[in-house]
């Protein structure tokens, strides 16, 4: 059930207005891929947590799995890079999604069976904070 809840959460997050948060984003402008090597520009988030990749399929994000994450201190952090667990296809669309560190252990452990430990950062809707970007092609969401 919350894994439906999480799909119908973060799916719905695409269809309304781009994340807005004044205490969360992801400047996806000029993301740089690299095979399975990704590097954001700068991440802003208000506790510590994780900047987590997902698949998308048929235009929505695969969710709970997730293709890679590292762990980002509270505040910005410049030049985040996350290595995906296989190489990015170019043309294809990925989501970054924020995840606060909910249980302190600085292990991301969100996934399948495990969806409410490490749970998605929400932008000002209520709503996972996602940001779509395009690997090797331009970004805008």
């Amino acid at each position: 059930m919350k894994k439906l809840a999480a799909i119908a959460l973060i799916g719905a997050t695409f269809a309304a207005a781009p994340a807005l948060a004044d205490h969360l984003n992801i400047a996806i402008d000029d993301v740089a891929v690299d095979g399975a090597d990704v590097t954001i520009p700068s991440v802003l988030i208000d506790k510590p947590g994780f900047v987590v990749l997902h698949a998308v399929l048929d235009g929505n994000p695969v969710v709970p799995a997730s293709i890679g994450h590292t762990y980002v201190e509270a505040g910005e952090t410049m030049d985040v890079e996350i290595t995906a667990d296989y190489p990015l296809a170019d043309g294809e669309d990925y989501i970054a999604m924020l995840h606060y560190d909910t249980d302190g252990d600085g292990e991301y452990s969100f996934g399948e069976g495990m969806t409410d430990v490490d749970t998605p950062a929400l932008n000002a809707e209520d709503a996972p904070y996602v940001k779509m970007f395009t690997a090797g092609g331009m970004n805008a969401m």
